[in-house]
């Protein structure tokens, strides 16, 4: 579940999760979450971003897969409508998207 390290983030998480339970309840279904992937995480942005992260952590099920850097690789294969992994496979962010594909697989 993509994340971000922020209040606003957390708040949306709780209302996502009452719908999905509502959703398990009604359709007597399961629904398996594997994890946080925290993204475009920058601790430059101080205390509200370094806590959230701590705050995300703290979660044991699930837990966080990974912590994505806000850097300008992402931004870039956006702009240019191509994938992260194909634009530059080699940055910090590729790895990331690997280190989920890895733990998913798992």
């Amino acid at each position: 579940m993509p994340v971000q390290s922020e209040d606003t983030s957390a708040d949306a998480y709780d209302m996502l999760i009452e719908q999905i339970e509502d959703l398990v309840d009604d359709l007597d279904i399961e629904v398996t979450q594997l994890g946080f992937v925290v993204n475009l995480y920058d601790s430059r942005k101080g205390y509200v971003v370094t806590s959230s992260l701590e705050s995300w952590k703290s979660f044991e099920d699930p837990p966080v897969l990974t912590v994505i850097p806000d850097l300008k690789e992402q931004r870039e294969a956006v702009r240019l409508k191509e994938s992260l992994l194909h634009y530059s496979p080699d940055c910090e962010q590729s790895e990331c998207m690997r280190e989920i594909a890895r733990k998913v697989a798992a």
